[in-house]
């Protein structure tokens, strides 16, 4: 990979990482605002409302984690841009694949930036092999 794709690539994973991070900010701030006693949208007596705000916090916690897993995800990649490995597929490299054979398409990186693995690799994965 050129080094004008390894910044461009490193442009797109910092620009995913600020927006994923703004919105984990904001995620967790609704989760969390209101939660003081006091507060009259987390105080309801009425039990369908107290469902449905547990429904809403449970929900965004979940999306705040699922979140947070994809920022961890991009810090990898950028570790992997600086130590020259990105593009290259984890699961091949460990199976002993040379570099040739173990690169990711630019067109999955394209897509998600963050891949660990090329698409045959990912694909026996989540078979469960």
């Amino acid at each position: 990979m050129t080094a004008k794709e390894l910044e461009t690539f490193r442009s797109l994973l910092k620009l995913l990482r600020g927006r994923l991070r703004g919105d984990v900010e904001q995620l967790q701030e609704e989760a969390f605002s209101g939660s003081e006693a006091g507060n009259e949208h987390r105080s309801s007596n009425h039990l369908a409302e107290l469902g449905s705000d547990a429904w809403d916090l449970e929900f965004s916690l979940q999306l705040v984690e699922s979140d947070q897993s994809v920022l961890e995800e991009i810090a990898h990649a950028l570790e992997k841009i600086d130590s020259g490995t990105f593009g290259l597929c984890e699961t091949c490299v460990e199976n002993g694949r040379s570099s040739t054979k173990a690169k990711i398409a630019k067109a999955r990186l394209q897509a998600i930036p963050y891949a660990r693995n090329c698409i045959d690799c990912e694909r026996l994965k989540e078979d469960g092999r």
